[in-house]
């Protein structure tokens, strides 16, 4: 469990699966990708050329927003 708070801190990624919500609020700065686990499906998330991405690698991650801070 405390690798996963890692990659929280570096990442800032969290997911609000009753807002189905995105956030991300990364301490890296530049480009990066990083793993993303909820309860319906897993994938990577993370920062290309200045914009936020998700991409889902099984399951299903529903995400009707994005919000980021640089």
């Amino acid at each position: 469990m405390s690798s996963y708070g890692l990659l929280q801190g570096l990442s800032g990624a969290r997911y609000d699966a009753v807002e189905k919500t995105l956030y991300l609020n990364p301490s890296l700065k530049g480009d990066f990708r990083c793993f993303l686990s909820t309860a319906t499906g897993y994938g990577t998330v993370g920062m290309r050329r200045g914009r936020p991405f998700l991409e889902v690698k099984a399951g299903t991650i529903e995400v009707k927003e994005t919000q980021f801070r640089a």
